[in-house]
């Protein structure tokens, strides 16, 4: 991904917007086959580095693709949201502006393996439970009868991205002029739940 020295997101920053989207697109190049796939995923990092964990429907023929441990690039996307030039105080001046996009996404780079059966259950409770953290009622695995979750387990394949690299990218009109920016910001704080995403990044 290109990323431009002020649109740069740390590593730390990268992270935390992984486990906020906690979903993205799996992709692998494997024997001249592209193929891409939507998963839920739980990151688990440690001193030792960070591991991406997921599921595919077994049905999926893409998760047999770990059988060569292929190079994996996972892309996750937080929000974008359009510029319109008419937003920038400096259009009055010399009116030398166009449109642009704003956004905010994450580009992680692997190899994709099968995960441990101990390590599938912790990931099902994981997914489970993280997303569930907010409702009233919130829905466990053991809610359901174990035999059903067994069942359940035979027709999926868990996987883990053993990760490389971390690329984080946050354009959010950092190399517009400050006043271009602010308005940008005003506009987006007024605006979609993306443009209030981006917002947030916006100094």
């Amino acid at each position: 991904m290109y990323v431009p020295p002020a649109f740069t997101m740390t590593e730390l920053e990268a992270l935390d917007v992984m486990r906020n989207v906690g979903a993205g697109y799996f992709v692998t190049a494997n024997e001249g086959n592209i193929q891409s796939t939507f998963l839920p995923f739980i990151v688990q990092s440690s001193p030792d580095g960070v591991r991406i964990w997921a599921h595919f429907a077994k049905a999926n023929s893409h998760w047999k693709v770990t059988s060569n441990a292929p190079d994996c690039l996972l892309i996750v996307h937080l929000a974008d949201a359009y510029v319109s030039p008419s937003l920038y105080p400096s259009k009055q001046v010399d009116g030398k502006v166009v449109p642009t996009w704003n956004y905010v996404t994450v580009e992680v780079r692997g190899t994709l393996q099968m995960l441990s059966d101990t390590d599938e259950e912790a990931l099902l409770n994981m997914l489970t439970d993280h997303h569930e953290r907010e409702s009233d009622e919130p829905w466990a695995v053991s809610d359901a009868p174990a035999e059903f979750i067994e069942a359940q387990r035979k027709a999926i394949a868990s996987v883990e991205l053993v990760v490389s690299e971390i690329t984080g990218k946050a354009k959010a009109s950092q190399n517009r002029l400050p006043e271009d920016a602010a308005a940008v910001k005003a506009s987006y704080a007024a605006g979609s739940d993306a443009e209030h995403s981006i917002a947030e990044w916006m100094s």
